[in-house]
C-alpha cells in the first residue's frame, strides 16, 4: 500500500502531484511491469485520505502521461512503454520485444493456403494486401495473428510467405495455435533462409470495428499501419506482412543524413 505520511497538505505542492509521485515510485519499489494491476481507486482514496474526484484527476493524468492505463470495469494497470524502433534495423517483433525486456507472444487469428490469383476471404485488418499478388507465380500461405506484449494486445500481423518456404521451416496451423511464442524470423534463418533487406511503407489512420475489437480500444482509435517486404540473400520475397500496431505504443525512429547539395 502507498505510504499517507508522503502526502502533505501545507507544502504547497498540489494533492494530485504528490499523489503522482507516489504512484510512480510504488511501480518502481515493487518493480511493477506492463500489465500488473495497481491500487484501486477506493483503496487509493482511502490511503491518501482525499477526495474520489482527486484520485481521478491523478490517475488521468498518469494516463496522460503513458504511465498507466485504465480499462472500465477492470481498474488501473501499468501501461506498456512506447516502443521504439529505430530504422533501418531489421528485427522481428520477437527480438524488438526483448530488446526491450518484454514478453512476446501470439494468439492465431486465421491460417490459410491461397493458390496463385486467389485472394482471402476473411480479411482481417483493412488494408490487407494481395498476398498472391505480391509473391507472383507461388502458392502462398497466409496467417494472421494477435501480438502481445506481457499478455496486452499491441498489434496485429497478416502475413504471407510462399508455400514452399512454409514447408521447409515447418510452419502449419498446428504449430502456430499451439506455440505463442513461435518466432517466423528465427524459423527462417534456422532453415537455412537468411534475411537480408526489408522496405516498409507506414500510415497512420483510424482502426476499423474489427480491428478495435481485437486490440481492445474504441473504433476509431488511431494505429499505424506498416506493409513489410522482406527478402533473403537471394533476393526473393520471403515475407509479406501487413502490420497495424496501437498508435500510441510505436515510436520509429529514423535516421536521416543531410547530404551534400550541389
Amino acid at each position: 500500500m502507498v505510504a499517507r505520511a508522503d502526502i502533505s497538505r501545507t507544502s504547497g505542492v498540489p494533492l494530485y502531484l504528490q499523489i503522482r509521485d507516489r504512484v510512480l515510485a510504488l511501480i518502481a519499489e515493487r518493480g511493477l511491469s506492463p500489465g500488473d494491476p495497481l491500487p484501486s481507486e477506493t483503496e487509493l482514496q482511502e490511503t491518501f485520505a482525499v477526495s474520489r474526484a482527486t484520485i481521478r484527476h491523478t490517475l488521468a493524468l498518469l494516463e496522460r502521461d503513458g504511465s498507466v492505463e485504465r480499462h472500465q470495469g477492470k481498474g488501473t494497470y501499468v501501461a506498456l512503454p512506447r516502443l521504439a524502433r529505430t530504422l533501418p534495423e531489421l528485427t522481428s517483433f520477437s527480438e524488438h520485444l526483448a530488446e526491450q525486456r518484454l514478453r512476446s507472444s501470439s494468439r492465431l487469428l486465421a491460417f490459410e493456403r491461397l493458390e496463385p490469383g486467389e485472394r482471402t476471404r476473411r480479411p482481417i485488418v483493412e488494408d490487407e494486401p494481395d498476398l498472391p499478388a505480391l509473391f507472383g507465380a507461388s502458392a502462398v500461405v497466409r496467417f494472421a495473428r494477435l501480438r502481445l506484449a506481457n499478455e496486452a494486445p499491441i498489434g496485429i500481423h497478416v502475413t504471407g510467405t510462399p508455400a514452399d518456404v512454409a514447408i521447409d521451416i515447418g510452419l502449419n496451423e498446428r504449430r502456430l495455435r499451439e506455440d505463442g511464442r513461435f518466432s517466423f524470423y528465427s524459423a527462417l534463418e534456422a532453415n537455412g533462409h537468411r534475411l537480408d533487406a526489408a522496405e516498409e511503407h507506414l500510415v497512420a489512420r483510424a482502426a476499423g470495428p474489427g480491428e478495435a475489437r481485437l486490440l481492445g480500444v474504441s473504433p476509431r482509435a488511431p494505429v499505424m499501419s506498416v506493409l513489410r517486404l522482406t527478402r533473403d540473400t537471394s533476393g526473393a520475397l520471403v515475407e509479406g506482412v501487413r502490420a497495424v500496431y496501437l498508435g500510441d505504443k510505436y515510436d520509429y525512429v529514423v535516421q536521416l543524413e543531410r547530404r551534400a547539395r550541389r
